[in-house]
């Protein structure tokens, strides 16, 4: 089994960020907009959103959640 995107990321892999757009950008968005009805502020939000998922990458345990909730939460 492949490492997870967010363990991917966390060990510098720049494809693994394009991946994680790719698969989690649709739902962060989704949520941003949920809760802003502001395009261009739920759009800082989603940046915001990823730039805090690089950062903090390397904190994430499948053992606690999924990539999806360490994503959105």
């Amino acid at each position: 089994m492949s490492d997870s995107i967010l363990k991917r990321i966390a060990g510098g892999d720049s494809a693994a960020v394009d991946e994680c757009l790719q698969q989690y950008g649709g739902l962060v968005w989704s949520l941003a907009r949920r809760f802003s009805n502001d395009h261009a502020e739920a759009e800082d939000a989603v940046q915001e959103a990823f730039i805090d998922v690089w950062r903090s990458a390397p904190r994430f345990d499948a053992s606690m959640g999924s990539e999806a909730t360490f994503i959105t939460m």
